[in-house]
């Protein structure tokens, strides 16, 4: 339920490689109501008011705590574990016999990318291997969240593999490129070279990369009805997504948790839903699942998360630009490195840019949760004369996703300023019961219309 893809394109650019890019996002939303496809109107009398707290049974808790516990150290053993790859690959000399074999193939400096890149990747997609599979398949399956099988999800690591490598290639051809040319200013233009690189990975996303993963049917031929009620609450706010860019995506196929989000920019821009949360949700917390994606939507967040991050990256590639100077400058003639144009280079330049991302995780999260939440105010105020009680409907919404998602309870204040690309749970619901102008007599912030 989030502009993720902006802040995917960005750190898989800062780090020289296209990772797999299938939406691997913390999901969002659900509901404790059975399916009801194509229900028809929603002005229907509203169920007893949830809680407005994020409830769990007692073993449901122990389970959300112990999977949100595991997957926060596999985060940070995971950059760990990058970062030692990176290190190993450099300081035992691997990178610098790939650089040899690349220069006896060919004088030219994209041929000897075709070579380097792919071997480089290879080896270290390898290395990371066991990692992976262990917190993308054993634990997932582990606790019952997965329903993909060994065959697919190795399908799908080499599918990734393969976008590394082709992005990889090109990425490190302009990296050593513009290296090569300009050795005191070469952050600031690989930087000017990553916009349109970014953009045009952000706008071909929903054609080119995530058909590689999950199969999407446009919302009207599966759901028809209910692609009509959300045709007449977002014209109810005077807003217009065609219907031909709201599409269903099947989840299910890999997994059994929930989630929504949008992708692409300008004509390939879309609102996703994967199919597991149409199946778990009524019609009134699909509305609120929708209106909280048409909020990114309409709101222009991918654009808006683009350009702040963006400027961060310029940040980011000077501090990386001093960083990999001075450790190839000390270290570089000792382990056979000729300068920061050598490809040797590489896991230095990877090492640093690890770090320097893993650094700026606060303050990335800190920008996705702020628009995170602004998009659940925009799904309550979209939904306000449409859904008899957006209030309760997105309550019961937030609190199946834990449920069915097994989202942390309790996060502690660390975690949650350091990983947090949501406001947690807990916080999400207590705005959904309190945040309703209409009954305070005050305007809507972000919807204005003249039916309302």
């Amino acid at each position: 339920m989030k502009c993720r893809p902006t802040r995917l394109a960005l750190c898989l650019l800062a780090t020289l490689a296209v990772g797999v890019v299938a939406q691997a996002v913390p999901p969002a939303w659900g509901s404790s109501q059975a399916p009801q496809s194509g229900a028809a109107s929603t002005q229907t009398p509203a169920p007893s008011p949830p809680s407005a707290q994020y409830t769990l049974t007692p073993e449901k808790r122990a389970q959300a705590i112990a999977y949100s516990r595991i997957q926060y150290f596999l985060y940070f053993l995971g950059v760990a574990v990058s970062a030692g790859i990176y290190l190993f690959l450099w300081r035992a000399g691997v990178a610098r016999v790939f650089r040899d074999w690349a220069f006896h193939a060919s004088p030219r400096l994209f041929l000897q990318c075709l070579v380097f890149v792919p071997v480089f990747l290879v080896v270290a997609s390898l290395l990371g291997l066991p990692l992976e599979y262990y917190s993308g398949y054993v634990i997932e399956h582990r606790f019952n969240l997965s329903t993909q099988g060994l065959g697919s999800w190795l399908g799908d690591w080499g599918k990734g593999l393969g976008v590394n490598i082709l992005m990889g290639t090109l990425l490190a051809w302009i990296f050593y490129a513009v290296v090569r040319r300009s050795a005191r200013r070469w952050w600031f233009y690989f930087w000017l070279v990553s916009i349109p690189i970014v953009l045009a990975v952000l706008a071909a996303q929903p054609y080119v990369f995530d058909p590689l993963f999950f199969r999407f049917t446009p919302l009207e031929k599966t759901q028809p009805v209910l692609t009509d009620h959300i045709q007449t609450m977002l014209a109810h706010a005077g807003l217009q997504i065609p219907r031909a860019r709201i599409f269903e995506m099947e989840a299910s196929a890999k997994t059994k948790t929930l989630d929504a989000y949008v992708a692409g920019l300008g004509a390939s821009k879309r609102v996703v839903v994967w199919d597991t949360t149409l199946k778990k949700m009524d019609v009134d917390a699909t509305l609120l699942t929708v209106g909280h994606e048409a909020g990114h939507y309409v709101l222009d967040h991918i654009p808006k998360e683009f350009a702040l991050d963006e400027l961060g990256f310029l940040f980011l590639f000077y501090l990386g630009f001093v960083c990999v100077n001075r450790l190839v400058a000390r270290f570089g003639a000792s382990t056979g490195i000729e300068g920061v144009g050598d490809f040797a280079s590489l896991p230095i330049a990877l090492l640093v840019l690890t770090v320097l991302v893993f650094l700026a995780s606060p303050f990335i999260s800190g920008v996705s949760r702020y628009y995170e939440h602004q998009a659940d105010q925009f799904g309550l105020e979209v939904a306000y004369g449409v859904v008899a009680d957006p209030n309760a409907a997105e309550i019961r919404a937030l609190q199946t996703l834990g449920e069915e998602d097994l989202a942390d309870p309790a996060p502690s204040p660390f975690i949650k300023f350091w990983l947090y690309d949501h406001p947690p749970l807990e916080e999400r619901i207590r705005f959904a019961a309190t945040y309703r102008p209409w009954a305070e007599g005050k305007p809507l912030e972000l919807v204005h219309s003249g039916s309302q």
